[in-house]
């Protein structure tokens, strides 16, 4: 099902968007446009599967873009992870391009849970600005490379099958509340492994007599007096 989420709004004037736990929440937007400052401030540190962490805890750098395969197999599988006990992700990324959209889509149809994006519509010049402040900059030509991936990516994303494509505008990112509804999904019980029964070495058969309550011949060298063996 392809829905866009009404603007909601209580009391506050805040606009309220809706979620389901377990879900898998994409964050879409070009480097910044407040995607993880969003994050943060919205959802429990847990609760963020994010690229940047991944990508440091594969290589020791977040900004190092040479491993694009280990750190996003490190990030799909920690989703999987808190997907198999009904927990909700929220996947910082950039989730620019049609591939990595429907990598985490394939992964919520694969553990029966809806999957909902969250297109950052932040105009150019304020991700140029924000970026602009920062210690460690992306840089303009890459950001501006990656808006154009994002106008793409606002046309194509309500025909790419996610539950809900929800719009937040730079004026709304700090004008939203989440509401979070549990709804677990049954899943099998997963039993602990069994220890592997013992394996003892087999000892060799002792000498048996040939014949009943006669005792087997003594094999040994006899020994002289002075207790070595005769020749």
């Amino acid at each position: 099902m392809n829905a866009e989420n009404p603007a909601v709004r209580n009391g506050a004037g805040q606009r309220v968007i809706r979620l389901t736990r377990p879900s898998v929440v994409v964050l879409c937007g070009p480097a910044a446009c407040g995607k993880s400052t969003f994050a943060a401030k919205h959802f429990r540190p847990t609760q963020i599967c994010s690229s940047d962490q991944a990508r440091a805890l594969v290589c020791d750098d977040e900004r190092d873009q040479r491993f694009p395969t280990q750190t996003f197999a490190l990030l799909h599988f920690l989703i999987e992870q808190r997907l198999s006990i009904n927990r909700l992700c929220v996947v910082d990324s950039t989730a620019l391009t049609v591939q990595a959209r429907k990598n985490l889509l394939d992964i919520s149809r694969r553990y029966h849970v809806p999957a909902v994006m969250l297109l950052f519509d932040v105009p150019l010049a304020a991700c140029l600005a924000r970026d602009g402040r920062r210690e460690r900059t992306v840089g303009p030509t890459a950001i501006e490379r990656q808006y154009q991936l994002f106008e793409q990516a606002k046309m194509t994303a309500k025909q790419e099958g996610f539950d809900q494509v929800i719009e937040v505008r730079d004026d709304e990112l700090e004008n939203v509340r989440f509401e979070i509804v549990f709804r677990p999904v049954p899943r099998p019980a997963v039993e602990a492994p069994r220890p592997e029964p013992r394996r003892f070495a087999s000892r060799a058969p002792r000498p048996t007599s040939t014949n009943r309550g006669t005792p087997a011949p003594d094999t040994r060298t006899p020994a002289t007096p002075n207790g070595t063996p005769s020749s």
